[in-house]
């Protein structure tokens, strides 16, 4: 038994000591989110964070809807591709960007029975950022599961099947578990001897730093955003042969089930809503277009326009040449530079 115990402790001891530190120093902010809370009590004062903002983001965006002191007129719920926009696409209205980066419908449902929860309510006008690959069966994003009890209330408040099989925490725990006993994260922890990017809560806007800002949206840096058209060129061909998620042929039926619930659920509530399709660059799109393996993204736009009446409104297009959008309007293979996403959307208010 002695033996046992001793065994046991000189196993436990280099585990306590890798947990420990990177529990500590956590260089990615991917273990730790004591930080969550105050950053929230910045952004509801005005002020902007400036650091890695995407990380523990659908955390912080929980919270920080649960704190808004009205509810919002408009709420955009989506992925990085409707991140930055902001509010200067729809002034004069109360603007809420509610997008995580990988968005899925889940995380969608979440935050809408966030905004239930609280207000008894929902936002008058919610924009829909309906990515291509979210129809397909490629997409695997876990981080949704952080929030996994909002969505199962809202899922079952829309209908969704009961038999529809949901993901354990515990997929997301074991992968919390592994980083916090990595022994690449010990000697990122170690070299770093603290946060690689800390965050900052400041006054305006960092033009070098990507930030959140008090509405909710997302500031990218200027080199991110402003890359030479050669650069941007490979950037688009890359995405192509590298990301998977645009790998389907048909349109999944859960995930289809999915959206119909909760475009169901939004229409019977009042609600209206504009689904905005995003657009690939030209040249991924036009290798997606060619290629078999990716057929199912061309048949999300002709389904997503099935849903068009009086109170649901479809936006843009997985194809940019029809919306005369060019290369130069994109900062990679499927982001819109802000200032042309603001624009689409304040094009659309402006008309009504």
């Amino acid at each position: 038994m002695k033996l046992l115990r001793r065994t046991i402790l000189i196993l436990a001891f280099p585990l306590l000591i890798i947990g420990g530190t990177n529990y500590c120093f956590d260089p990615d902010y991917t273990l730790r989110r004591n930080y969550i809370r105050p950053f929230v009590d910045a952004l509801l004062e005005g002020k902007m964070i400036s650091g890695p903002v995407n990380v523990n983001s659908r955390t912080l965006k929980k919270e920080w809807i649960s704190r808004l002191p009205e509810l919002p007129d408009v709420v955009v719920l989506g992925s990085s591709r409707t991140l930055a926009l902001s509010q200067e696409a729809i002034p004069g209205q109360r603007f809420f960007n509610a997008s995580v980066t990988n968005c899925t419908f889940q995380d969608m449902y979440a935050f809408l029975n966030v905004f239930e929860t609280k207000w008894a309510n929902l936002p008058p006008t919610i924009i829909i950022c309906a990515d291509q690959w979210l129809f397909g069966n490629a997409f695997d994003e876990k981080q949704w599961l952080v929030n996994r009890p909002d969505f199962e209330r809202m899922a079952r408040k829309a209908g969704v099947n009961p038999d529809l099989k949901i993901q354990s925490k515990w997929e997301l725990d074991k992968e919390w578990l592994k980083e916090l006993f990595s022994a690449k994260y010990l000697i990122r922890s170690l070299k770093a001897c603290g946060k690689t990017e800390p965050f900052e809560i400041v006054q305006s806007v960092r033009p070098d730093k990507m930030m959140f800002l008090p509405d909710g949206s997302r500031h990218l840096p200027i080199p991110v955003t402003n890359i030479p058209s050669t650069e941007l060129s490979v950037k688009a061909t890359d995405y192509f042969y590298s990301s998977r998620d645009e790998h389907f042929t048909d349109l999944d039926k859960t995930q289809q089930h999915l959206f119909r619930q909760l475009i169901g659920y939004l229409e019977n509530h009042g609600c209206k809503i504009i689904v905005f399709i995003p657009p690939y660059h030209p040249e991924t799109y036009r290798l997606l277009e060619q290629s078999p393996q990716t057929s199912g993204i061309l048949q999300v736009e002709p389904y997503l326009r099935t849903f068009e009446n009086d109170r649901l409104l479809v936006i843009g297009g997985t194809n940019p040449g029809p919306q005369d959008l060019t290369a130069n309007d994109f900062y990679d293979a499927v982001h819109l530079k802000q200032n042309i996403v603001n624009q689409i959307v304040k094009r659309l208010f402006s008309e009504k």
